[in-house]
């Protein structure tokens, strides 16, 4: 049976009050393998970061890499021209999935 509309408004009150106090993504969150796969040939954000080669298993090790050798491995490997189209999208689709949660 469909839910009710009124069920469906409460809910998406209730994942718009979660966004609201959001104050950040994880990377599996919003890195997670239904973006990749539409945007690139990975299959997880570790795989990402293992066919990067560059060595990441801390955010630390993520600071270190080169930005420029950052930016040229997604714009190779990816549909994205630069890192920051690819978060500021990956993002997007993590709230919007997050609004939809439940509906």
């Amino acid at each position: 049976m469909p839910k009710s509309f009124s069920h469906q408004i409460s809910k998406l009150k209730k994942n718009l009050e979660e966004i609201g106090s959001t104050t950040q993504l994880t990377f599996g969150e919003m890195f997670n393998p239904e973006f990749l796969s539409k945007c690139s040939s990975f299959t997880s954000v570790e795989d990402l970061f293992e066919k990067s080669g560059f060595h990441v298993k801390s955010a630390e090790d993520f600071k270190a890499i080169p930005n420029d050798e950052w930016e040229s491995f997604i714009a190779k490997n990816t549909s994205y021209e630069s890192w920051s189209d690819m978060q500021r999208d990956a993002a997007s689709k993590a709230i919007s999935k997050r609004l939809k949660k439940g509906l």
